[in-house]
């Protein structure tokens, strides 16, 4: 137990470490381009999670949705039997009880009838469709990292720019201020000599007042 216990925390401390791709990279890096990279395990992630919602999905052709579980409506109880039987020989099966679906449901009232069947798709029309919707979530995937690719690229394009005008404008400044001190100086020097020229002419007194 100690051993295992020793085991455990020298774990504790090393990095962990996933898969992008063949590449093997540390979770703790920072390096902005790693975060548009695509990774095999995230995407095998948002497969797993779709495979999920598909299982448990009822597929509506007419809204484009596409689930592993089948719905019949005939109209009458010999079609019922028809359909399902027909469908059972191609291997679709019955839905498991603690799925919250029956396998059929027969409504009746005054004015009509009304029958469902809910079968499961056979193991190799789900491969199938499973592999459709992996193989869009891909594209989705590779088109969602260009997309914040292309977001951050530009926001490091305005930043770039933004830097470039604030030191554009910072120099302007500085420029600016050494012309104007420029201009001071040559007034200061200006007014000296001319203080001189004045003093030695005997027209200006030393403290500055007139002769």
């Amino acid at each position: 137990m100690q051993h295992q216990r020793a085991k455990q925390r020298q774990q504790a401390t090393l990095p962990t470490i996933k898969t992008e791709g063949n590449n093997t990279v540390s979770n703790k890096s920072t390096q902005p381009s790693m975060q548009f990279v695509f990774s095999e395990t995230e995407y095998r992630s948002r497969c797993q999670n779709e495979k999920g919602f598909y299982e448990s999905r009822i597929e509506k052709p007419h809204a484009g949705i596409v689930g592993a579980i089948v719905e019949f409506t005939p109209t009458t109880l010999v079609e019922a039997l028809e359909v399902y039987h027909q469908h059972r020989a191609a291997q679709f099966q019955p839905l498991d009880p603690m799925e919250g679906l029956p396998t059929a449901m027969l409504i009746e009232s005054p004015q009509a009838t009304f029958i469902s069947i809910y079968l499961r798709k056979p193991e190799r029309d789900q491969e199938k469709d499973l592999a459709k919707l992996c193989k869009q979530i891909k594209t989705d995937y590779e088109m969602e990292l260009a997309a914040l690719l292309e977001g951050e690229t530009e926001r490091q394009v305005q930043l770039t720019l933004a830097k470039d005008e604030r030191d554009r404008q910072k120099a302007l400044e500085q420029d600016r201020e050494k012309r104007a001190q420029a201009t001071r100086d040559e007034l200061a020097a200006s007014r000296e000599k001319l203080r001189d020229e004045l003093i030695k002419s005997g027209k200006l007194n030393v403290d500055g007042s007139a002769a």
